[in-house]
């Protein structure tokens, strides 16, 4: 297991700092998903092939979760988890890509739910918010249960 430093600090087996890193890199991600959710909804809404609200919701959500996942792998690799150390680096992509799949099933479902006139009604920036909340207890654990040590 590589060890995790920072500041000089040791933390690789303190679980709390490690659940604090990972916040910490998860809420950099989420402020990275959210500024790219907005360029996207404002940049694919100039497109006459987004008629409907819905899609283009659906799609800035799927592009803006597809980059900030990347940016989230690469850190929580850094400060949070220890790649490698359960399965071997191709398997490991793998599997995050498949929980994060399954993140972005929940995200767009979410922002569904919430942006639906029908159902809600919420404003997409608001919504946006609430669903990345509720799929990064999605993302902690089934990062720490299945995929690293």
């Amino acid at each position: 297991m590589k060890p995790k430093i920072i500041f000089g600090f040791e933390y690789t087996n303190n679980e709390s700092i490690k659940l604090l890193m990972y916040l910490c890199v998860g809420g950099s991600a989420a402020l990275l998903e959210w500024g790219l959710f907005y360029v996207f909804f404002q940049g694919l809404g100039q497109l006459p092939v987004f008629a409907v609200q819905t899609q283009l919701v659906l799609m800035a959500t799927t592009l803006a979760f597809a980059a900030s996942t990347l940016y989230h792998y690469i850190l929580c690799n850094c400060f949070v988890f220890d790649s490698g150390s359960r399965y071997r680096r191709g398997a490991e992509i793998s599997l995050i890509f498949l929980v994060s799949s399954i993140g972005l099933g929940w995200n767009l479902l979410l922002m569904w739910i919430f942006t639906s006139p029908v159902l809600m009604g919420f404003s997409p920036m608001i919504s946006k918010v609430m669903a990345s909340a509720i799929v990064t207890v999605w993302n902690y654990v089934s990062r720490k249960k299945w995929i690293f040590k």
